[in-house]
């Protein structure tokens, strides 16, 4: 009976570990880009986070990114709504993308 205790302490252990692994893949490339601004179309707003459809810097294909709405506290932003967006050059290349916004402004 002591025998089956560390035996399946050590089945749950390796069970554990496995799943909290991941690849090389999962991990999240830094980019810095000299282009720190981009004008995208907001998909979808949740709280003070948007996320917009843009390409970010050339080269890199059109995609989602994650941007910061609360750097703008006089606007009301909208689904649909073209913005342009400042951010300090750096990328995180996760799915969404996911920047630093330091400016957001409205594009009529």
């Amino acid at each position: 009976m002591k025998r089956k205790y560390p035996i399946l302490f050590t089945v749950i252990l390796i069970g554990l570990l496995s799943a909290c692994s991941f690849s090389e893949d999962d991990i999240p490339v830094v980019i810095d880009t000299e282009n720190s601004n981009f004008i995208g179309t907001i998909k979808e707003i949740n709280g003070h986070r948007a996320l917009v459809y843009a390409k970010i810097f050339e080269g890199n294909p059109e995609g989602d990114v994650f941007v910061d709405l609360s750097v703008n506290n006089t606007k009301t932003f909208k689904v649909g709504d073209k913005i342009k967006v400042e951010f300090d050059g750096t990328v995180l290349e996760s799915n969404p993308a996911q920047i630093i916004t330091l400016s957001v402004e409205l594009i009529e």
